[in-house]
């Protein structure tokens, strides 16, 4: 575990014990119909019924409940680090058969290669000073043909950021977190990474993109 990677997180969410319940209270807002909508479109096709889905930065594991009620059988395997998270996802995984790896997703992943039939990136680029390595590794345990799915906060003007709020150093340093990539910017990096771009969704009037991405199949 890097103490690098815990001091960013402290620095950009301070006391993680609230963070990780106020993360839990507003997971369905994240994992809504919305969400289940382009997951049913998109993901479900490619994810057999005994299939591996890997949630890399499961936070408190706000996604296992609603993903074990959306496919009963598959194996769920949550990644993260953070340990006020780590304990709150155990304890959800404990409730639903799923299985909490705490690993940094700045380093390389203790994954093995193309384990998982389907991989999600919810909230997670954003937080990497350098996305790319991680976006490496989510590639590199996808199966081939698999599907990868990421949802992040994407550029916006700063009025529309504040949306009222009193405008801080702390607020300001969050935007530039939050809005450093377009849609298009977050899909470039993707591709980059060797996915192919099957889609990209703007969100809540453009706060946010859900990019829909796969794995090519072996020639």
């Amino acid at each position: 575990m890097s103490n690098d990677t815990l001091t960013h997180l402290a620095a950009h969410h301070g006391d993680f014990e609230d963070f990780a319940r106020l993360m839990q209270q507003t997971a369905s807002g994240r994992f809504n119909q919305v969400w289940w909508g382009v997951w049913r479109q998109y993901v479900a096709p490619v994810l057999p019924t005994t299939g591996t889905v890997v949630d890399l930065g499961c936070g408190p594991g706000g996604l296992f409940v609603p993903l074990r009620h959306e496919h009963p059988q598959v194996e769920i395997v949550g990644v993260e680090v953070q340990p006020a998270m780590v304990r709150e996802a155990q304890t959800v995984a404990q409730s639903v058969g799923a299985q909490v790896v705490v690993a940094d997703l700045s380093q390389p992943l203790p994954l093995a290669d193309e384990v998982a039939d389907v991989v999600t990136l919810a909230h997670v680029v954003h937080e990497l000073p350098w996305p790319l390595p991680l976006l490496r590794e989510a590639f590199r345990i996808l199966r081939p043909g698999g599907a990868c799915l990421v949802y992040d906060w994407v550029r916006q003007p700063l009025q529309s950021y504040v949306d009222g709020s009193e405008i801080t150093e702390d607020l300001l340093q969050h935007f530039r977190e939050h809005c450093l990539f377009t849609p298009d910017d977050l899909a470039f990096l993707c591709t980059s990474a060797g996915f192919s771009v099957q889609e990209v969704i703007g969100r809540r009037g453009g706060r946010y993109a859900m990019v829909i991405l796969s794995k090519p199949e072996r020639i």
